[in-house]
């Protein structure tokens, strides 16, 4: 008998990407939809899944923040994010009511996180923090194939940092100014510079303080949740040489504290798993089949 398939969503502020997957991890089809209105993007998305193969769960990743908490009348919606015309859209509920199978919602950053922590290369750690820095930051930690929670998902991004030396940008955050996300995330970087990310080539002055920046998270990290390994993604943290960067970075502001963990070359690494985000929504919707 052949295993049911799997509907994936990966719910960014730029694209959503839709997919259905098989049982072990291989994208059978997939659909990239422009982030514009609720009403339009939603729709489209539940045409994608309507015209292909029916899947048996549905798992989601969504940027955020989003109301997790199964008990909230808001459960699966948006709640405050910055992106315009978003705030309290029933992102859950709709597609449910779409497709009509179970469904379930994570932070993209928690759906990254547990991908790379259960589909990794082997030995796989038992605890996986995964940040993603682009348009925005955010961090979830992975313990034994779940994200680690409290009564909210992390907001990790808006941690407050020391200022890098020199650096007098007023800072992106439309709530903090000058957070970990409105110093380093990809519009601070623009903002502070005057061009883009991906224009910045090989300006070792821009990439060394993006790294002092996130190396503040890594400490955060270490020392809070001391996970096995950090994983940085997304468009800005996938920049080549950036890890490298944040790893040496890391082992200075760690002061030589804690040496058995910034010590070790792998415990600051980059994603194994192309699509981590996507791969994490499947990961999500098999779990609600093994309930």
């Amino acid at each position: 008998m052949r295993s049911p398939l799997l509907g994936a969503v990966e719910a960014g502020g730029t694209k959503f990407r839709a997919a259905v997957v098989s049982a072990d991890m291989t994208v059978v089809d997939s659909v990239r939809v422009p982030t514009t209105d609720p009403d339009t993007t939603l729709a489209a998305v539940a045409a994608f899944f309507q015209r292909a193969q029916p899947v048996a769960a549905l798992g989601i990743a969504s940027f955020g923040p989003v109301d997790l908490d199964p008990d909230s009348p808001g459960h699966g919606a948006l709640v405050g994010t910055p992106k315009p015309g978003w705030s309290g859209s029933p992102i859950l509920g709709r597609l449910t009511d779409a497709l009509g199978v179970p469904a379930a919602v994570q932070t993209d950053v928690e759906a990254a996180a547990v991908a790379e922590q259960t589909l990794g290369p082997q030995p796989r750690p038992r605890r996986l923090a995964y940040v993603t820095v682009g348009t925005g930051i955010g961090a979830a930690v992975s313990v034994d194939g779940a994200p680690w929670r409290g009564r909210h998902h992390s907001e990790l991004g808006h941690i407050p940092v020391r200022r890098v030396a020199g650096d007098d940008y007023p800072g992106h955050c439309p709530f903090h100014r000058d957070c970990l996300e409105g110093m380093a995330c990809g519009p601070a970087m623009a903002g502070r510079w005057g061009l883009d990310p991906s224009e910045a080539g090989g300006r070792h002055d821009i990439w060394q303080m993006e790294a002092a920046y996130l190396a503040q998270l890594v400490r955060v990290l270490a020392y809070s949740f001391a996970p096995d390994r950090i994983v940085f993604g997304g468009g800005v943290g996938s920049h080549p040489g950036l890890i490298e960067m944040i790893r040496t970075q890391s082992h200075a502001d760690l002061g030589g504290y804690a040496d058995y963990l910034s010590g070790e070359d792998g415990f600051v690494t980059a994603p194994a798993q192309g699509d981590s985000g996507l791969l994490g929504a499947a990961l999500l919707a098999r779990s609600l089949l093994n309930r």
